[in-house]
């Protein structure tokens, strides 16, 4: 009888053995790569400063951010706020990513100040932390990806500078006071404009919103009717601008350089409310961010910095094949 039992046992046992190589063998092949080249799956959160159905430049970051997810064994979780001034919100949705434990965040911060302990949380956590789009007050992170903003701004007055004179009169709408990506492009703005800074009499601050951007662009132009040129520093900024140049009936007598490339912005371009829009390369930043997070999640060692590139469109060179693409990036959910 004891002879019975020790063979149920070892026959058992020998099953459990069995079952438990079988999981194992399952759930590692499971977190494989479609190409079996036996990478982990990486598990990585990304958190853009806002997503909202009026808002073009971070869908395509998503949008990015999803290609290179797709092309490497990569689990994606967006976690975004409606609006870039939903500085709160963002900062419990860090906390709520940094719950999730993934291999990696990927955090555009909204605020320049605010954002910074909920960032050394991450690195607290022991997650890795790549910063898209802004810096902050405190360095954090092993990689920042941005657009140069120094040298997009740059773009902006040098390619207005030829136009200006002693009668020229400069107005700035901008998105979020104290912002760096705002700090920067203005910086570069002036360090083109030389001597001409000079003439800029007013900026205002739409608070990343296209009506509050056009209100302040009205009464900016209302007390200041001597402005005959203006600069907007982002996507809502420059959107909300030309709508009141538009129908403030100063289309084409207010020369205009806006930032980024809504439908509406180009719209803009082609009738010649704006001279020229610089425009950023938002896919290839929410691109680029997974990727260097991806590497960072692996141990790869990975540069501090990364580019994402930004180039100046006019009206005369909309139409050209590379600018076509760059302003109507091919979106899969095109061809659903």
């Amino acid at each position: 009888m004891k002879e019975k039992d020790n063979h149920k046992y070892i026959l058992l046992l020998i099953v459990a053995v069995t079952i438990l190589a079988a999981l194992s063998v399952f759930y590692y092949s499971g977190r494989e790569n479609a190409e079996g080249n036996n990478e982990l799956l990486v598990r990585i959160v990304l958190l853009p400063k806002g997503v909202n159905d009026s808002n073009v430049f971070w869908a395509d970051v998503v949008e990015g951010a999803q290609m290179a997810a797709q092309e490497r064994n990569v689990e994606l979780t967006v976690l975004a706020p409606a609006f870039e001034t939903e500085i709160d919100v963002q900062n419990r949705m860090i906390e709520e990513a940094i719950e999730m434990r993934p291999d990696a965040i990927v955090l555009a911060p909204c605020d320049y100040t605010k954002t910074v302990p909920y960032a050394k949380k991450v690195e607290e956590a022991g997650i890795k932390l790549v910063i898209l789009d802004s810096v902050m007050e405190e360095e954090a992170g092993c990689c920042m990806v941005s657009t140069d903003n120094l040298k997009a701004g740059y773009r902006m007055g040098s390619y207005m500078k030829p136009y200006l004179n002693e009668e020229s009169v400069i107005g700035i709408v901008e998105h979020i006071r104290g912002v760096s990506t705002a700090v920067e492009r203005e910086q570069g703005l002036r360090n083109a404009l030389g001597e001409y800074g000079s003439k800029i009499v007013d900026i205002r601050y739409g608070e990343s919103s296209y009506d509050k951007s056009y209100e302040q662009t009205k009464a900016m132009l209302t007390e200041n009717p001597d402005i005959n040129v203006i600069f907007g520093l982002n996507e809502d900024s420059s959107a909300g601008a030309a709508r009141a140049v538009r129908d403030m009936g100063l289309g084409g007598q207010i020369k205009m350089v806006g930032f980024d490339s809504s439908l509406e912005e180009i719209q803009f371009l082609e009738s010649g409310v704006f001279d020229a829009i610089v425009v950023q390369r938002p896919v290839n930043m929410g691109y680029l961010g997974i990727s260097v997070a991806y590497q960072a999640a692996r141990s790869q060692e990975v540069p501090a910095e990364v580019e994402s590139g930004s180039v100046l469109i006019t009206k005369d060179t909309i139409y050209t094949e590379e600018n076509q693409k760059l302003l109507f990036p091919f979106r899969e959910s095109d061809a659903e």
